[in-house]
């Protein structure tokens, strides 16, 4: 019986363990919501998100932003998950979809803002997350059809580091307003 009860602590134990490990919450920047000029109409919703390892907080005060879809057009492509070092005085607005009374799917990808909610140049990541380029499954089983992931700018010379996750096909990160087509 001994045995039995040692055998069940250790899948315990390494259960607590990984819940412990996860608890742990990443610095985040601060929020602000989207505008409503930021919002472009778009055809279907995004994909579920990919599942993505963060790497380890680069420097003191870095922050990390979650990879996310960006609309390019006719298709979502993946943006990596981020550390960045967030601009002076400025928020964050994470990505969100919203529907119109009549239906219509309404995007606005994540965006920097200023104090006046004005748009400012992302910073360039510090370190992406990896993420697998697999394919995105929906909720009734069936194949999503995605675009590819989004090459992330990354500073001083560490363009070099901008592994696309394991597909090859990698676009640059948009610039800007997030609902900017790009193919």
């Amino acid at each position: 019986m001994r045995f039995v009860i040692r055998t069940a602590a250790v899948p315990l134990a390494v259960a607590l363990a990984v819940v412990a490990a996860c608890a742990g919450s990443l610095p985040r920047p601060a929020y602000v919501a989207q505008t409503t000029e930021a919002l472009a109409p778009v055809p279907y919703p995004p994909p579920p998100a990919r599942v993505e390892i963060v790497p380890p907080e680069p420097r003191p005060g870095a922050v990390w932003i979650d990879g996310e879809w960006v609309w390019q057009g006719r298709l979502y492509a993946w943006r990596r998950g981020r550390w960045v070092m967030p601009p002076a005085s400025t928020r964050f607005a994470p990505w969100t979809t919203v529907r119109g009374e009549d239906g219509t799917v309404y995007f606005a990808g994540g965006a920097w803002r200023d104090a006046r909610n004005q748009p400012v140049p992302d910073p360039p990541a510090l370190a992406v997350a990896q993420s697998n380029a697999g394919a995105i499954i929906d909720v009734e089983g069936h194949e999503e059809v995605t675009g590819h992931t989004v090459r992330e700018s990354q500073g001083a010379g560490s363009a070099s580091q901008n592994a696309d996750g394991g597909d090859g096909n990698t676009q640059p990160a948009p610039s800007g307003d997030a609902g900017e087509a790009r193919d």
